[in-house]
């Protein structure tokens, strides 16, 4: 699985990592880092974007998170389902406390 098992749920403060298609381990910054750069726009398309709209609004909160580019390559490199599950989870796991996408 690309992702954490779900039996193992980051603990409070601790980064979020996937397993690359490659079998390598990469890190992706807090949620929070990027979310502070979106605009009420982005928000807005997303809203009205549906589902689509949703995942342009992670991948923009991923980009100005500014991962470590392997990370980025090693996650545009997995397969479409995959990398949904990726994100999925990061945005899960928020900010490292608890807080998602969601909730503040």
């Amino acid at each position: 699985m690309p992702n954490q098992p779900e039996d193992h749920k980051p603990a409070k403060g601790e980064p979020f990592k996937f397993t690359g298609s490659d079998g390598k381990k990469h890190t992706l910054p807090p949620l929070e880092v990027g979310r502070k750069s979106l605009t009420g726009r982005d928000l807005r398309d997303a809203a009205l974007g549906g589902e689509a709209g949703q995942v342009g609004y992670m991948l923009k909160i991923l980009e100005y998170a500014k991962p470590n580019p392997k990370a980025l390559d090693a996650l545009y490199d997995m397969s479409q389902g995959d990398m949904l599950e990726v994100l999925k989870g990061w945005g899960e796991h928020g900010d490292g406390d608890g807080a998602s996408l969601g909730e503040s």
